[in-house]
């Protein structure tokens, strides 16, 4: 059953497979979001959240690298993890303070431009050569970004902007990612991620783990598996595919994002919000699209 499945995986175009490992992150993105954000309206703040799902990612690999001694997160290229290091933990802590300051849904859709600056940011730094549709996806996707934000409106939130920044941090990584990974494994990418993480958000708390009331531990496996979840999915993505299409994917957590906030925080998005996410959902159709004879020069199987 395996083997049928992942010949028909390998058969699919690389930009195909690549969006649909973005998918997956997304969803593990909207869940870790969501967990987040319960935590912090218990009253724990934003820093020792991230401090304390850094220390459950870690906890999580500690066997994996004590079974494979060492050699599973060894690194070639510790210059690499120290460059992610600046854009992950700005963007976690953006992404973050934005969940706790803005409804779930409204929060995933800015910070899910990080697809948009992804493509002029891997034409500009990956020498990419996105076709047109492409483009106009980009322009598409803005202004449903635009609708959201709502510009000029008294209702409109500073945070959405601090969301923006993280998105904008979150596409630098992926450039970095694209750029310098191809000697690092996956388990190494997401163990020294965290372990950047980990200090930066340590030395906020003074590496004292919150108190986390006693039925809310269920979130902590939930919060490891999920941040592992969107580390992993974005490393394979971007070895399947060019960096500015497979973000297409990350449209997908406007599906997401809606569903677990209206179910768990009752949150019922404005209008201007499902105006903005169809705007926003025409943009992935146009990112995804590939005209005939171009998908030949996608990134090659995971290399």
């Amino acid at each position: 059953m395996i083997e049928p499945f992942l010949a028909r995986w390998r058969g699919l175009a690389g930009n195909t497979r690549g969006v649909l490992l973005v998918m997956l992150a997304m969803l593990c993105w909207s869940v870790l979001d969501a967990c987040n954000k319960e935590l912090m309206q218990a009253g724990i703040a934003p820093n020792q959240v991230l401090f304390l799902q850094a220390t459950v990612v870690l906890a999580m690999i500690a066997p994996v690298a004590l079974w494979s001694r060492g050699r599973l997160i060894a690194t070639r290229k510790p210059q690499f993890h120290l460059l992610r290091a600046l854009f992950i933990v700005t963007s976690a802590w953006c992404a973050a303070w934005a969940v706790s300051h803005l409804p779930l849904a409204e929060a995933s859709a800015y910070l899910m431009t990080a697809s948009l600056f992804m493509l002029p940011l891997g034409v500009w730094l990956l020498g990419e050569q996105p076709h047109w549709l492409r483009w106009l996806g980009v322009l598409v996707g803005f202004g449903g970004v635009l609708a959201i934000l709502r510009p000029g409106i008294g209702a409109f939130q500073p945070a959405a902007l601090v969301a923006l920044f993280g998105a904008f941090m979150e596409a630098m990584l992926g450039v970095v990612l694209k750029k310098y990974s191809a000697d690092e494994t996956a388990t190494a990418v997401l163990t020294w991620s965290q372990v950047a993480c980990w200090f930066t958000f340590g030395l906020f708390s003074d590496f004292a783990l919150p108190a986390v009331p006693m039925h809310y531990w269920l979130l902590l496996p939930v919060i490891g598996i999920s941040a592992a979840g969107i580390y992993l999915s974005y490393f394979h993505a971007y070895r399947a595919g060019d960096a500015s299409a497979v973000e297409a994917g990350s449209f997908s957590l406007l599906l997401f994002s809606p569903a677990l906030g209206f179910l768990f925080f009752a949150e019922v998005p404005a209008m201007s919000f499902w105006l903005g996410a169809g705007l926003l959902v025409a943009g992935i159709a146009l990112v995804i699209v590939e005209p005939s004879g171009h998908a030949a020069g996608e990134g090659s199987d995971e290399r």
